[in-house]
């Protein structure tokens, strides 16, 4: 790569300028779909504004397209040599005695790069991005309806929490949790007396956790053979640390990569299980070395010349390895968050398998 700096730069240039043309366009796609689904369900309610729903979109879609980020470097690398293929640049490069080698080094260096800045930079941006358009979307739902949004929780399924408290212990439901667990919207609580026996049922839209209570906001509160009461505030007791609130409630896919340690030696110092922090925290520090066997598979099936009836099938073939690659990861991950397989090696294994087994198929067809 070094002997030929030039050249190296065009294919790297090449390389980076097409992720990043797909990255945007896969970008547009998913927050256009996801607008106007958005749309579809809150065009009904009063004040709806569309700016704020399209801002709403635009601050989720990350989230959602970092797991798309592997297909985008791979698409990418494909595009580049299929192109690089067409326009006989590669034939050309093979006929002056360079190596296969040299022209997939800079792609892999580039993909290399993109996956650091995906773990230390995209990531953490996407999560916090993430917990904004929930934010957003509580507060525009609550102007327009009074309730609380009726949205996607960051676990897929309602939050459910038992806790203590001086007057009994009670049971803490909601619909939407973000800053790390301690913000909760669509919130339900059945609380109990001293004896057990159930005292009362709070709804609120959202509740804010504060040191040894949970402030709610906006409420009904409904007792046994009683007519509701709507207050503006309480406050329920909890005798939940915050870190203790942020075990369970937070979901290790929307913790940022730097703050992932700290989560996991609180679970370790609490005694709660910690793989599903750690599973997170391996999968992103595995994430560089998984975009780089993304573009080794491309390689292996994109460098060969080929005429326009075989492109078809060069491109399938490609989908269809980096398919399968990117569904054994997520099945590793699988194993590593319910503590079957160590986090580590579920989350090496795949991608460290995936480039050795993709430079042993180009060793092989390039220097025999």
């Amino acid at each position: 790569m070094l002997r030929h700096p030039t050249l190296s730069f065009y294919f790297a240039k090449r390389f980076a300028r097409m992720a990043f043309i797909i990255f945007l366009v896969v970008f547009v796609l998913i927050a256009f779909v996801d607008y106007l689904e958005l749309a579809r369900r809150s065009v009904q309610r009063e004040n709806f504004d569309a700016f704020w729903y399209l801002v709403i979109s635009l601050t989720r879609v990350p989230t959602v397209i970092e797991r798309a980020l592997p297909f985008t470097v791979l698409f990418a690398a494909m595009a580049s040599f299929v192109l690089a293929n067409r326009q006989l640049e590669l034939v050309v490069a093979r006929a002056s005695g360079l190596s296969a080698w040299q022209f997939i080094l800079p792609a892999c260096v580039v993909a290399l790069i993109f996956g650091i800045l995906a773990t230390t930079a995209f990531n953490p941006l996407a999560t916090e991005l993430k917990e904004e358009s929930i934010r957003i979307l509580n507060r525009l739902t609550a102007e327009a309806t009074g309730s609380p949004t009726d949205g996607e929780t960051q676990q897929g399924a309602p939050i459910w929490l038992r806790q203590s408290g001086l007057e009994g212990s009670s049971i803490l439901g909601a619909k939407n949790s973000y800053n790390k667990g301690l913000s909760l919207a669509g919130v339900t609580a059945f609380v109990f007396d001293l004896d057990n026996r159930l005292d009362r049922r709070i709804d609120a839209r959202s509740a804010e956790y504060e040191p040894g209570k949970w402030v709610l906001h906006d409420t009904t509160l409904t007792r046994m053979s009683e007519r509701p009461v709507h207050v503006d505030k309480l406050e329920l007791p909890t005798d939940l640390r915050p870190d203790q609130v942020s075990q369970q409630l937070a979901n290790p896919e929307t913790i940022s990569f730097w703050s992932l340690p700290d989560f996991i030696e609180i679970s370790k110092r609490s005694g709660v299980p910690s793989t599903g922090y750690e599973m997170r925290y391996q999968s992103l520090l595995a994430q560089p070395i998984l975009f780089l066997a993304m573009v080794l598979v491309a390689s292996t099936v994109s460098l060969r010349f080929s005429r326009s009836r075989d492109l078809g099938q060069v491109i399938l073939t490609g989908v269809i390895v980096g398919f399968v690659l990117y569904v054994v990861s997520e099945l590793a991950i699988g194993l590593g968050r319910s503590g079957v397989v160590n986090p580590a090696i579920a989350a090496w294994s795949p991608p460290l398998v995936a480039t050795l087994a993709s430079i042993t198929v180009l060793l092989n067809r390039e220097d025999g």
